[in-house]
Parts: structure tokens; C-alpha cells; sequence
């Protein structure tokens, strides 16, 4: 018996995917970054709830991962740069992230020979993931999250020659 080694489907983003991606993006930012950062930016991330607001005034731009009904990832790509690709952690290391990766690159290639995206500097775990895929720390830079400081690394990739 041969078994799947990923069902996952990509799909652009419906008005009702809005609970399960303010859902998706919380979970995301909380397991990955609120770890890394001082206590009052995680208060600032839960007063201002970013998570929330972006979902339900940008989800006509995302592209989803689902499993079955499960929403599971999404991405969002805006001109050659990869602005936001998030999986839900309980389903790491499943593919869902590769092939939403690989969607965001072809999106881009229609337009531009080069594709960027910003990651944070302490999160090893996305850099490794994209390093794996081909792409380059560029440079490193100052940046703020939830009004903390942080360093934000650059990442290319060529996708047209």
C-alpha cells in the first residue's frame, strides 16, 4: 500500500479562512518568536494583535495550505518579495512549507529574475529551511518587532537566468 507523502493543496484564501489564519498567524508568532523576545513585546503583540488585523484585511492576497479541511499554511507575495509564508508548527516538516515556498517563487518569476524575503536573525530554524532551498543571506539589518529590537537578514534567490 503506497501512502501520500503529502496531501496538501494550495488555494487562494477565502473570506471564511479568516478564523483559522488569525489562528494560524498567532500560533505562528507565538511558538517561533515570542520565545526570542522581551515580555512587553509579547504584551504589545497581544494588545495589538498584528496577527488579526492582517488576516482580515489582507486575505484576499493569500495563498492557503490545506489538509483536507484544515487550513494549515498560508503565504503572501507582494512584487519580488515574499512577504509573509507561515505554517502552523504541528505541521512542520511535512511539506507544507516547501510547496507553498515553491508556489510564492513561480509567482514572482512572472515578473522579476530575483525574489526576496526578510526572515528574523535569531529564527535559524526559517533560514535553514530556505538555505535548503537555494537561498542566500544577502545582509543583516536593525529592525523592530512588537517595538523591540532585532536583526532582520535578506534572502534572495535568482529564479530567472
Amino acid at each position: 500500500m503506497q501512502v501520500a507523502s503529502d496531501q496538501t493543496t494550495l488555494r487562494p484564501a477565502r473570506e471564511s479562512d479568516v478564523p483559522a489564519l488569525v489562528r494560524l498567524l498567532r500560533r505562528s508568532w507565538l511558538v517561533t518568536w515570542a520565545p526570542e523576545l522581551p515580555f512587553e513585546a509579547v504584551q504589545a503583540f497581544a494588545a495589538f494583535d498584528p496577527a488579526r488585523l492582517q488576516a482580515e484585511n489582507e486575505w484576499q492576497s493569500f495563498i492557503v495550505a490545506v489538509r483536507g479541511d484544515v487550513l494549515i499554511g498560508m503565504m503572501q507575495v507582494g512584487d519580488d518579495q515574499i512577504t509573509d509564508l507561515h505554517v502552523d508548527p504541528a505541521y512542520w516538516n511535512k511539506g507544507a512549507g516547501s510547496k507553498l515556498l515553491v508556489a510564492a517563487e513561480r509567482q514572482v518569476a512572472c515578473i522579476h529574475p530575483v525574489v526576496r524575503l526578510e526572515v528574523r536573525g535569531f529564527n535559524t530554524r526559517a533560514r535553514g529551511f530556505y538555505a535548503r532551498h537555494g537561498w542566500k543571506e544577502v545582509r543583516t539589518y536593525s529592525g523592530m518587532e512588537c517595538g523591540s529590537p532585532i536583526e532582520n537578514v535578506e534572502m534572495q534567490k535568482r529564479i530567472k537566468s
